[in-house]
């Protein structure tokens, strides 16, 4: 199979065409599709996004429906931020190398590890690992750093870990997975996530947002755009792409191009995640907020009902008001802090200067998780502890 390509004009024409037909009768049959939860095609999707004769409470209530009929369990997992340094320049990243307002941080492997069992102990057994993406000789640093953590995972024995350092070239990936164990066809024994947000999907945006500079590693939309296929030949088979939702104020042509690249994913045969976090404050810049509510609501409950062999993932980003509305229609909430190396035994810090953006919901991911846990069925990931946690 051939690597992911994005054909914007095509995209367009798509999006064209569905609001003249969200104008008709036509947009009953495409609910009637919806309904039978085997999922429906980026077209249809967009025509529901523009039909006004379906508000975005009727097309929450729809989603959740289809859930209740094909019910997910609930997976949850603690970001761990191994270092806030950066040598890309996002203009909405509070991790951008030119932010004077953020106080940089890197944690030894010792003070990971220590993070790690952290973790583990308070009944945490999936962890994404998170560093900055870099230029020149720092990248291959990064992906040694990386590994390092990434080993100390397994020999901790965790359920699942996501991986979040950029994309990555062939032999950068050969670096990250030195000495995972692997199953005979060459793919990875234990569940890791590629995680690679193209944050937007329009070339345009990205180039204001992420910078044009061919010394910004971020600057590449296109290797960005295709390192989950260079992951999957690297071995791993889960991927976790994602939108900053409001970033493109154009969330049809977002919701979209997300859709597309999902479907390519899962013709891979890979287990794939949607991630849809919104734009939060940054230490240094405005306060932001991405997209209104309905709106956010209205583009989860599509990706849901259009793409249900994929795990929706939510964060604390969100207020707990957000998440008890969408926990119905997604399959995985992540808990827990932003900064360097923040968890203790029973909370987590949360300082803006030290953070990637702002986290919302600041309890302790042990109550947040409680909020949430599904009658009769554990939370995927989660074990919780005989210890009692204390309140942020």
């Amino acid at each position: 199979m051939n690597d992911f390509q994005l054909d914007s004009n095509a995209v367009r024409h798509s999006l064209r065409r569905a609001a003249e037909i969200a104008r008709t009768a036509h947009v009953d049959t495409v609910v009637g599709r919806a309904r039978r939860g085997r999922g429906i095609d980026p077209e249809d999707m967009a025509i529901l996004w523009f039909a006004e004769s379906v508000d975005t409470e009727a097309m929450y209530e729809l989603a959740r429906e289809v859930r209740r009929a094909h019910p997910q369990p609930l997976e949850t997992f603690s970001p761990l931020y191994m270092t806030n340094t950066c040598d890309a320049e996002c203009r909405m990243c509070g991790m951008r190398r030119d932010n004077p307002a953020l106080t940089r941080r890197t944690a030894d492997l010792d003070e990971v590890k220590e993070q790690l069992r952290l973790l583990l102990a308070r009944g945490m057994h999936a962890v994404a690992l998170l560093t900055g993406e870099y230029s020149g000789s720092r990248r291959a640093w990064a992906m040694q750093y990386a590994n390092r953590a990434l080993k100390a995972t397994q020999a901790l024995e965790f359920a699942h870990v996501l991986v979040n350092v950029g994309s990555a070239a062939d032999v950068e990936l050969e670096a990250l997975l030195a000495g995972v164990p692997r199953k005979a066809d060459g793919s990875v024994l234990p569940k890791l996530t590629m995680c690679t947000f193209q944050e937007t999907y329009c070339r345009e945006t990205y180039a204001r947002f992420m910078g044009t500079d061919p010394d910004n590693p971020r600057a590449d939309f296109e290797r960005r755009l295709t390192n989950f296929d260079r992951a999957h030949r690297a071995g791993l088979r889960v991927a976790n792409p994602g939108i900053l939702v409001g970033l493109n104020p154009d969330l049809p042509y977002e919701i979209t191009a997300l859709a597309l690249h999902a479907r390519h994913l899962l013709d891979r045969n890979m287990e794939v995640y949607l991630s849809v976090p919104r734009l939060r404050q940054i230490a240094g810049g405005r306060s932001k907020g991405g997209v209104r509510d309905e709106d956010f609501i209205r583009v989860v409950s599509l990706l849901s009902l259009g793409l249900p062999a994929c795990k929706i993932v939510i964060t604390t980003r969100e207020s707990p008001a957000i998440q008890r509305k969408l926990i119905s229609i997604v399959a995985v909430l992540s808990a827990g802090s932003a900064a360097v190396a923040p968890y203790t035994r029973t909370s987590a810090h949360f300082p803006l200067e030290a953070s990637q953006f702002e986290v919302i919901d600041q309890r302790p991911f042990e109550d947040v998780l409680r909020d949430h846990g599904r009658p009769g069925s554990g939370i995927v990931n989660y074990q919780p502890s005989h210890a009692t946690s204390a309140r942020s």
